[in-house]
């Protein structure tokens, strides 16, 4: 880890900006797949609701959810910076499908929270 100044962020700092940005497609995914929480609404089901779902998932990542993404997503990229060549294509690549990861990740976890703190 002998990289000089700023290199050594690059990675980490965009597995955490990609981690934000890739909220809303995961919360369309899930609602696509399973369910997604909507605000003051009912649950967003099937394709037809992926749209509200994307909607919610933003209201989440202002009510605090962009720190919980924006920490997985850079640890993710600290990670992944460590394993293969820091600031490399490769790097970025992998980067942005963990990033993904930990926002689908957080997606399932909002559609489940039901099951472990009861009906919200």
């Amino acid at each position: 880890m002998s990289e000089p100044g700023h290199a050594r962020w690059v990675v980490p700092l965009w597995g955490a900006l990609a981690a934000v940005l890739a909220a809303p497609l995961a919360a369309a995914l899930v609602a696509g797949i399973y369910r997604f929480p909507v605000p003051f609404a009912d649950y967003a089901r099937g394709w037809s609701g992926a749209g509200d779902a994307a909607l919610a998932s933003v209201f989440y990542l202002v009510l605090g959810g962009v720190i919980v993404l924006a920490a997985g997503g850079a640890v993710g990229g600290w990670l992944i910076q460590r394993a293969v060549a820091p600031c490399s294509t490769r790097a970025a690549g992998l980067t942005t499908v963990s990033a993904f990861g930990v926002a689908a990740v957080a997606a399932v976890v909002l559609a489940t929270l039901e099951f472990l703190i009861g009906p919200w």
